[in-house]
C-alpha cells in the first residue's frame, strides 16, 4: 500500500518550504518534509540538508519547530533529554520546539524516514495544554493503516512540482496529529483503562437512544460487573453516571443553543421521560430545565 499511494514522488526527496510574512502569522504551518531510505550499514544523517537541519550524532541538534518521523520500514534510536527510545516501522517520534534530539538507524536493517516539519502558534497552544507533550517521544499511531496513508498522501502532495505551501496545507497536517493521538480502537483489550475509554465512547456514541449499562458491556463483550469494577478502580463514578452525565450535557448544550421545544430536547438527550429529566437537571442545577434555559439565554 505505502508503494501505490507513494508512487508519483520521489523515494527520496527533501523540501525546505518558503514562509512568507502572512503565512508565518497563519496558526501552523509547514517548513519542510521529505521521504529517504539509508541503506543497511549507510552513513547518517546524509549530507545535503541546510545548515540549520543537518546535525552529528555527537552532538545532536536543536530546532526552532516541530517534527513529526514516521518510520516506512526499519528500525533504530530516537533520543531526547528523556532518553533513548527504540523506534521501529509503523512508529513516529516526535521532537517539541527548542527540544535536543538526536535519531539513527540501526545499521543492520537501516530504515525508510518519513518526515514534516512545522511551527505556528497553535503547534505552541498545543504543547502547552498538553496535546503535543511529547511524554512519550516514541508512539504508534491509534489507527496505524489510517495514519500511514494520510502521511504518504502528503508527502506525495509535497513532493509535486505544483505544490504551494499554505495555511490549509498546515491545517491538513494538524489531521496528522488528530491519527496520530486518536486512541480509538488502537487496542480492544481489557484492561481497566482501556474498558473505560471504550465504554465512554460507546456512551457518547448511542446515550441519545434508550441505552443501559448492560447493553454497554455487552458491545464491549465483558460482563457488567466487570465494566462496572473498571470504573470503580479508576475512583470514577458508575457507567450509569456516565450515561446520564453524557444526557445532562447534551440537553443543556441543546437548551442554551437552540429554541427546541423542551419535549423535543427530552427525547434528543435520550431521557426517557420529561419528569426523568427534570429530576436531574434538578439534581445537578436546583433548576428545571425551562428555569435552566432562561438563565442562559442565547446571545
Amino acid at each position: 500500500m505505502p508503494t501505490q499511494v507513494l508512487r508519483q514522488a520521489p523515494r527520496n526527496f527533501a523540501r525546505y518550504l518558503p514562509i512568507d510574512d502572512a503565512l508565518f502569522a497563519s496558526p501552523v504551518f509547514l517548513t519542510s518534509a521529505g521521504r529517504t531510505t539509508i541503506a543497511p550499514g549507510a552513513a547518517y544523517p546524509p549530507p545535503g540538508h541546510p545548515d540549520l537541519y543537518q546535525f552529528e550524532w555527537r552532538e545532536g541538534r536543536v530546532l526552532p519547530e516541530f517534527s513529526l518521523l514516521w518510520l516506512e520500514a526499519g528500525s533504530g534510536i530516537w533520543e531526547t533529554q528523556r532518553g533513548a527510545f527504540p523506534i521501529r516501522a509503523g512508529q513516529v517520534g516526535q521532537v517539541l520546539s527548542g527540544q535536543w534530539h538526536r535519531y539513527r538507524p540501526d545499521p543492520a536493517s537501516g530504515w525508510t524516514e518519513c518526515w514534516v516539519q512545522f511551527n505556528g502558534r497553535l503547534a505552541h497552544e498545543l504543547e502547552a495544554s498538553g496535546h503535543f507533550s511529547c511524554a512519550s517521544p516514541v508512539s504508534t499511531p491509534g489507527h496505524p493503516r489510517l495514519f500511514a496513508r494520510e502521511f504518504l498522501a502528503f508527502l506525495r502532495d509535497i513532493a509535486a512540482a505544483d505544490f504551494t505551501n499554505s495555511t490549509a496545507q498546515g491545517l491538513r497536517l494538524l489531521g496528522l496529529l488528530g491519527a496520530l493521538n486518536d486512541p480509538a480502537q488502537a487496542d480492544t483489550t481489557t484492561t481497566p483503562r482501556n474498558l473505560i475509554e471504550r465504554a465512554r465512547q460507546h456512551i457518547w456514541s448511542h446515550s441519545h437512544r434508550q441505552l443501559n449499562v448492560s447493553e454497554v458491556a455487552e458491545h464491549l463483550h465483558v460482563s457488567r460487573r466487570t465494566l462496572e469494577r473498571a470504573f470503580s478502580a479508576a475512583s470514577l463514578p458508575g457507567v450509569l453516571d456516565e450515561i446520564t452525565r453524557c444526557r445532562l450535557n447534551r440537553a443543556e448544550r441543546l437548551l442554551r443553543e437552540t429554541h427546541l421545544p423542551v419535549q423535543h430536547i427530552v427525547s434528543l438527550a435520550g431521557f426517557g421521560t420529561a419528569e426523568q429529566m427534570r429530576l436531574h437537571f434538578h439534581a445537578r442545577h436546583r433548576l428545571s430545565p425551562a428555569q435552566y434555559r432562561n438563565a442562559h439565554p442565547q446571545g
